[in-house]
């Protein structure tokens, strides 16, 4: 299967500039779109075989469920049972937007895009190509992100052909997305308010609206094989380079002293390393900044003269975090040493995506 990637300005396109990746839809195939979060691999949310072609171009588990993307809330009617008025208040202050939201799911979608649950996560992008997409589909989307499963999510759709190439036969290229986590993914149906997945929604923001909300824990239950996630990214381990992951928490001067250790350990095992850092002014030895094997990676604000873990910087950190370790493994790089950060704010749904990518955590 060839691959074709259409290029449109998210600013300044036509829907006659979608008509070929409409028509692909409404011929059962799967078309990868751009969201204001990540790329997204997106098919009829209402035909099992779509459905089925996405799992098997990310070579996606059976029990991880997908998230339904919308255009509106009358297209939310249609696929749901009911729209509580506490749920469709959180729909009119957060949508569109990266906000994915549990409902219990009318007969009108397949078990197979919730992996037979009750409930389907739905959420409406804010992406202006998404929502035209989408809205002039006249049907929602189920659409994890257009990735192999287990590598980082895709922010440019060059990822999305580095993975899927010969596997898909379209991508909608509109450019970077901004967000670059995905959607916080929320559960308030049962009349308690969890956040199953934190991510470009913060927390801070849900609770001057939900002042209950918690954090779901799963107590290892990932680690069971009856475990049936209720949305995507609570099982399976993601977000990974092909390189390990050695995730640091704690402060500046413990990650100077573990960077160094770890350097030494790794180096005389000859390993290629990566440093993913969010502070520009850190002290490290000269022999390991200037070491041709070790490749430093700056995450967050590049034009910014001082080291903060203020939103703006944690922002920019989560735009940058999938390319960055994308481009880890474009390094062939073996082991990769990263700077964990804050958890406010969006800093939350990094940590997150980090500790999920990691296959080491060493905390101060």
């Amino acid at each position: 299967m060839l691959t074709k990637i259409i290029r449109l300005d998210p600013l300044n396109f036509s829907i006659k500039q979608l008509q070929e990746a409409i028509d692909l839809i409404r011929n059962d195939e799967i078309v990868a779109f751009p969201t204001e979060t990540v790329y997204g691999l997106g098919g009829s949310a209402f035909s099992e075989t779509a459905v089925r072609k996405i799992y098997e171009a990310k070579g996606r588990p059976s029990d991880n469920p997908m998230i339904v993307h919308i255009s509106d809330l009358e297209m939310l009617s249609s696929i749901v049972n009911v729209i509580p008025e506490n749920i469709r208040k959180l729909c009119e202050r957060f949508w569109p937007g990266p906000l994915t939201i549990l409902f219990e799911k009318s007969e009108k979608i397949p078990d197979i895009v919730t992996a037979g649950l009750n409930t389907v996560a739905v959420r409406m992008p804010s992406h202006p190509v998404a929502l035209a997409f989408i809205k002039e589909l006249g049907i929602p989307l189920a659409a994890p992100s257009a990735n192999l499963s287990s590598r980082p999510s895709p922010t440019k759709a060059e990822h999305v052909f580095n993975d899927l190439q010969g596997k898909i036969p379209l991508i909608i290229d509109s450019g970077s997305c901004n967000v670059g986590v995905e959607s916080t993914v929320i559960d308030v149906h049962k009349g308690h308010s969890v956040v199953l997945r934190p991510g470009g929604v913060n927390l801070e923001d849900l609770k001057c609206y939900l002042p209950k909300v918690e954090i779901f824990n799963n107590k290892n239950k990932e680690l069971s094989d009856e475990f049936k996630p209720p949305t995507p990214g609570l099982k399976y381990r993601h977000y990974s380079p092909k390189a390990e992951i050695i995730l640091i928490e704690g402060s500046i001067k413990f990650l100077e002293e573990k960077i160094v250790s770890l350097h030494f350990k790794y180096r005389t095992q000859k390993k290629r390393i990566g440093i993913l850092h969010t502070h520009k002014n850190f002290q490290i030895p000269s022999d390991i900044i200037n070491d041709p094997k070790c490749k430093m990676i700056y995450l967050g604000l590049r034009d910014s003269n001082i080291d903060s873990d203020d939103s703006i910087n944690a922002d920019k950190i989560a735009e940058g975090l999938f390319s960055s370790l994308r481009e880890v493994d474009n390094q062939n790089i073996d082991l990769v040493i990263v700077e964990g950060i804050s958890e406010k704010k969006i800093g939350l749904a990094v940590m997150n995506r980090l500790r999920k990518a990691a296959s080491k955590i060493i905390k101060e």
